[in-house]
């Protein structure tokens, strides 16, 4: 498909096979894709008139600006891929709301202060978990995910700690024959 038909066919939730391919992009609009160099570029807005307010939760369809975020995302064909997202910052009509205005955020592709979208944050991390730092980001370049070794250790880090359980086995006995020997006093 040439890509100059890419742009109508992203935006056309009709069509199941782009859909498939790039589902994070589902609830927003594809404005238009440029390759430059070797990269991807994917010019998108949001699909919804309104937004949800993160203090308060009432919606709002009261813009009060725009601007644009720059999303990494996951490659296509070896190709980086960046998303300029185009977002509404909305007013917040409720009186006791803590927020003014706020940010509209798209479900599936943008985070709050994330310069990635969700599905590249969880393939980096995957390599950050298998091969840390350099190596990870060497793997990384070479599948098109630009990151740097601090990145992928940053990745690591932010991640939650595992949830502490029982040992099952303590110096070579099980918990159970560990508590069924005596202990010896001196």
């Amino acid at each position: 498909m040439p890509l100059s038909q890419v742009s109508s066919c992203l935006s056309d939730t009709h069509d199941h096979g782009l859909g498939v391919l790039l589902p994070h992009l589902a609830e927003a609009v594809v404005e238009m894709t440029e390759v430059a160099g070797a990269r991807l570029f994917i010019w998108a807005r949001a699909r919804a008139e309104q937004a949800a307010c993160r203090g308060c939760g009432r919606f709002s369809g009261r813009v009060h600006s725009r601007y644009e975020r720059r999303l990494a995302d996951a490659a296509i064909g070896g190709r980086p891929v960046v998303i300029r997202l185009t977002v509404r910052r909305f007013f917040c009509a409720a009186p006791d709301c803590p927020l003014t205005t706020f940010a509209e955020q798209v479900e599936g592709l943008s985070l709050r202060y994330a310069r990635r979208t969700p599905p590249l944050a969880v393939m980096l991390t995957a390599v950050a978990l298998a091969l840390a730092g350099r190596a990870g980001a060497r793997l990384a370049c070479l599948l098109g995910m630009l990151a740097g070794r601090s990145s992928m250790l940053r990745l690591i880090t932010a991640l939650p700690d595992p949830q502490a359980r029982p040992v099952p086995v303590l110096g070579g006995m099980t918990s159970r024959s560990a508590a069924a020997t005596p202990t010896a006093r001196c």
